[in-house]
């Protein structure tokens, strides 16, 4: 053979051997969230919130089922909170050929928060990309994650901001979720008075409550005008319906700004459980909760 001849099938090879593979498709495991989260993510715009409790929490077992899961419910935008690592979380977007994941831009531990999204549906402006109140220990444990996105078949722009405030029961943390929930409300009003704007995550408390002493999110539902839990209905029915069933009680929300008010179509609690028994080991104490936007 000339070595020309041999030079370029050299190269060639060289070539296929360092181009980037397929995505690999979502692991046949036998486990059908069909009946569960199915047919929901087919018009409109479609948004999840999901804490997945320190994902993952049985290594790549984990990584597998909740891409089966994801694949089927089919949202638009996932925001997540409690990833507990970025390497699995890359594993993730690895199996979901179609979407594009963000990871939280600082360093907390197993509490950060992250987004998946259709990049067919769903484009970032990623030089808006913004942790919020970093100074803020009191309020913020685990700082605001905003994201500017345009939703490329309405072309509506949105701000989303996704949340984990604090946990757990106690007159301090109630006062320090409440600060929280005043300084978000004010943020927005102060810097996007006239920009729809989704707010969301696991905020950690009720939202029922009918007073301002009760309801550590008075600031949002005292505004009706402006502001908006796309999932109060939720929040006030059945615990059946609760997205945090071992308590039970519902932690996790949608709101949404008054631009957002005529599109608000269905907001509905995921229960994977029912399709999946080993749900709350492998993937999360939380149920993922879903909002359809449509025009």
């Amino acid at each position: 053979m000339k070595r020309g001849v041999v030079i370029a099938l050299a190269m060639v090879l060289l070539v296929a051997g360092c181009r980037k593979p397929d995505n690999p498709p979502v692991p046949d495991n036998g486990i059908d969230f069909s009946a569960c989260v199915g047919g929901y993510g087919t018009a409109g715009f479609e948004i999840v919130t999901f804490n997945v409790q320190t994902f993952p929490r049985s290594g790549y077992e984990s990584v597998q089922v909740l891409a089966s899961l994801i694949r089927e419910m089919d949202a638009d935008l996932i925001a997540f909170q409690e990833v507990a690592s970025e390497a699995d979380f890359e594993k993730l977007d690895e199996l979901l050929a179609g979407y594009r994941g963000i990871f939280y831009p600082v360093n907390n531990s197993d509490w950060n928060l992250a987004y998946l999204y259709k990049t067919a549906e769903i484009a970032v402006d990623e030089e808006k990309t913004a942790v919020l109140f970093t100074g803020d220990w009191y309020a913020f444990p685990r700082p605001p994650f905003e994201i500017h996105i345009t939703h490329l078949p309405s072309g509506i722009s949105s701000v989303v901001i996704n949340n984990h405030l604090k946990c757990c029961g106690g007159s301090d943390n109630e006062a320090r979720r409440r600060t929280a929930s005043d300084q978000l409300h004010a943020y927005v009003l102060t810097n996007y008075p006239e920009v729809p704007v989704i707010i969301l995550g696991d905020l950690n408390d009720d939202i029922i409550g009918t007073t301002e002493e009760e309801n550590v999110f008075w600031s949002f539902t005292n505004d009706p005008d402006h502001f908006a839990f796309t999932d109060m209905d939720i929040a006030a029915g059945s615990p059946a319906r609760w997205s945090y069933p071992s308590w039970p009680s519902h932690l996790d929300h949608i709101i949404v700004s008054d631009e957002w008010f005529p599109y608000v179509d269905t907001c509905l609690v995921f229960k994977p459980e029912a399709c999946y028994s080993l749900y709350p080991d492998v993937i999360s104490d939380h149920r993922p909760v879903f909002l359809r936007l449509t025009q």
